[in-house]
């Protein structure tokens, strides 16, 4: 009965919404017709589960951060998939819990989760001082819905069969996103975003895949990396084994016409952390041996192609940009990348000096390396770690670093005392991803709207759920 009283209010709704819509479409037609899409995916909805519809929308705008604005509104390069689901996503959650919703947190995941919050706050609260208030507020707003992403991701996916779906959907994701590259290497072809569009292939030979320029693409395949890495190293199925094998060979080949050098050097932390972590542990010597083994074939893989001579024909270009000692007599003399890095980190560290550590306002960075009198020749910092800094002081870095630090503890923690394979490899992984991202997050100009980094922080957050809901059920069949 009350079903059936229902129905005629939901009919109702639904004629003065679209009539709401049309009117709005007779002024501005691309908003009318996201209210229409947005009411018929409303009505087909309506009866699903919450659980079900928060899953599906979180992936879908996983997916959407890694495209970007390759799949933006035409006209409106600003407006893409990811920004329009995460505005619905986060709109959908307001109504849920003014619904009277109900949010499970798992225990392993408050922790971080909080940390991201309290630092989302600061950066808040660092537009009153800034000097650009409006550069601060779109920061701001960026870090919001990045940060519920990632969130979201560790809430929404919170059981190993959500898991699963989620992880298979990235790898089809990552799938795409390679097979684009190599489409580069080979042809020439290029995304209209990409930033090498039009260039001569003798200078322009780096792959950007959906990302736009070869650094942040690098940064991508870095945060990718450990996830095949590992699996050889943790899984017994031989067809696991093999499919690590092939993505890490895939993942290192790309990275090699990426020419990022930071990206190099993340993944040497990434193969040095994994014997490491391995190494100390005495339960892990039989992984310790995989692990050597997969190292060495990383290596052997790498090495030699950057020097020009391994299986990998890189052109001459990309050999001599892997020239560190190249980066060390630029700095010296004053000239090329390295002297703008270096006077980079000298301008940030003054700025945070002379706010004495409060720093200059989210999104200010920028504002303030423009306005030197000895301006570097690039007006972002080009250093994740630096930004932070900058634009948050003392207290918004502690708060990322605090963020940062919980998610590595508990996913290596994870990787050790986990009893379900697909834990401890979560926790293997997005350890090593983070190791590697310490030197990695310097090769974008920024990535405060990156959203392979905020998806690996999500996973963090995924994988401290799941680790503590494993306990708590080995506690509870202990009691």
């Amino acid at each position: 009965m009350q079903e059936v009283l229902q129905r005629p209010a939901a009919i109702v709704a639904m004629v003065v919404g679209v009539l709401f819509a049309g009117a709005i479409a007779v002024v501005q037609p691309l908003l009318g017709l996201g209210l229409v899409l947005l009411l018929l995916l409303a009505t087909l909805i309506r009866r699903a589960p919450v659980r079900r519809v928060a899953q599906v929308g979180i992936i879908l705008t996983a997916v959407a951060a890694i495209a970007g604005p390759n799949v933006a509104v035409p006209g409106l390069p600003w407006l893409f998939a990811f920004r329009i689901l995460i505005v619905v996503l986060g709109l959908g959650l307001v109504g849920f819990l003014l619904m009277d919703g109900r949010l499970e947190v798992p225990g392993g995941l408050a922790r971080p989760a909080a940390l991201l919050i309290a630092l989302f706050v600061w950066s808040a609260l660092s537009i009153g001082w800034a000097n650009d208030p409006v550069a601060a507020l779109r920061w701001t707003v960026f870090l919001g819905m990045m940060g519920g992403l990632a969130i979201g991701i560790g809430l929404a996916c919170s059981t190993t069969g959500r898991a699963r779906r989620l992880l298979i959907v990235l790898a089809a994701t990552f799938a795409v996103a390679t097979l684009i590259a190599l489409a580069e290497i080979k042809t020439g072809f290029r995304l209209p975003t990409s930033a090498l569009l039009g260039r001569n292939r003798d200078v322009a030979f780096g792959a950007t895949s959906l990302f736009g320029n070869q650094n942040n693409f690098a940064t991508y395949l870095t945060l990718t990396l450990p996830y095949f890495l590992t699996m050889p190293v943790v899984f017994r199925d031989v067809r696991l084994k093999t499919l690590g094998c092939i993505g890490a060979a895939a993942t290192l080949i790309a990275l090699l016409f990426t020419g990022s050098r930071s990206n190099l050097l993340a993944t040497g932390l990434i193969l040095l952390g994994l014997i490491v972590v391995l190494g100390i542990d005495r339960r892990s010597r039989v992984q310790l041996v995989a692990a050597g083994v997969v190292g060495a074939l990383a290596v052997l893989l790498v090495v030699p192609s950057i020097l020009g001579s391994g299986i990998v024909p890189l052109p001459q270009a990309a050999v001599t940009k892997f020239d560190f000692g190249l980066l060390a007599s630029q700095r010296q003399a004053g000239i090329g990348s390295g002297a703008v890095r270096g006077s980079l980190l000298t301008d940030g560290l003054d700025l945070v000096k002379e706010t004495n550590g409060l720093g200059v306002g989210a999104g200010n960075a920028e504002d303030q390396v423009r306005a030197l009198a000895d301006f570097p020749g690039a007006e972002n910092l080009h250093n994740w770690w630096l930004e932070v800094l900058v634009d948050l002081g003392v207290v918004g870095f502690a708060l990322y670093l605090a963020f940062f630090l919980t998610l590595l503890r508990g996913q290596l923690r994870a990787s050790r005392t986990a009893r379900d394979p697909l834990i401890r490899w979560l926790g293997l992984s997005g350890g090593l991803a983070l190791i590697g991202f310490i030197a990695g997050s310097l090769g974008p100009s920024s990535v405060i709207h990156f959203g392979p980094m905020w998806i690996t922080f999500g996973l963090g957050l995924l994988t401290l759920g799941l680790a503590g809901r494993e306990a708590a059920q080995r506690a509870g069949r202990a009691a």
